[in-house]
């Protein structure tokens, strides 16, 4: 626990701290899914949960219930739950809707041409670029910073609308599963593109050129997309959600 889930953690009411057995259940299963010990597309028998957990069928239930409404479950008739399955389209809309956003942020954010904030982003890439030369860092290292990067940029726009939206994007579902399996960084050569994308972005940030910043950063989020679904074609055929 870092200091920040600390603070929030003594600011909290105490009856608030200690997490239902649901939400136990719920948390434990989603940890199954980003590590890949559950998989799209398998399916959550409620009777073994139950016994494999020591908790009751309703506990399980509850469970199911709020992972689904977060967008990692779904119920099939005649077939009950699975995890959710990944669909090309999907990952597309995710994407385009991200490109779409950080294009904006870019170009706002250089056009405040703000030298101390444009430093601290190229210090970000510097951290970048380091972790991405270094072949044994591991997918989570660089997508953790990755989207503090993104962050950053949408966060200091100066539009205050972009956070508000980045947020609500980033707790939908199918993002929150290729972000949790890193996705688009499972390869040294991934996380080196990337890498280079970002340099490419911050350059021309630095250099004050608007609309060069909204294209570089709309490719950054293409060649990120292209990964994912390569990644995700050599785990398995996408298939759609029903």
């Amino acid at each position: 626990m870092d200091e920040t889930d600390m603070d929030q953690a003594e600011s909290m009411p105490l009856g608030k701290l200690a997490k239902s057995l649901p939400t136990q259940l719920a948390d434990l299963l989603l940890a199954e899914v980003m590590t890949g010990r559950l998989k799209p597309g398998d399916r959550l028998k409620e009777g073994a949960l139950a016994q494999q957990h020591a908790v009751s069928r309703a506990t399980v239930r509850e469970a199911l219930i709020a992972l689904e409404e977060q967008g990692y479950v779904v119920r099939i008739p005649r077939s009950g739950a699975r995890i959710a399955e990944y669909s090309q389209e999907d990952v597309s809309y995710i994407f385009e809707i991200r490109a779409a956003l950080l294009a904006v942020a870019a170009r706002r954010f250089a056009e405040l041409k703000d030298m101390t904030l444009t430093a601290k982003l190229l210090e970000m890439v510097d951290g970048l670029e380091r972790i991405a030369a270094d072949d044994s860092a591991t997918p989570q290292a660089f997508a953790k910073e990755s989207v503090r990067a993104q962050l950053f940029l949408v966060q200091n726009s100066g539009n205050q609308r972009l956070p508000e939206f980045y947020e609500r994007l980033a707790g939908m579902g199918t993002w929150q599963l290729i972000r949790g399996r890193s996705m688009s960084f499972l390869t040294p050569e991934d996380r080196k593109q990337s890498a280079a994308d970002w340099r490419q972005l911050a350059t021309v940030i630095a250099l004050g050129r608007p609309a060069v910043a909204e294209r570089a950063a709309r490719q950054l989020l293409e060649h990120s997309a292209l990964r994912v679904r390569s990644n995700l074609a050599s785990i398995g055929p996408a298939k759609q959600l029903s």
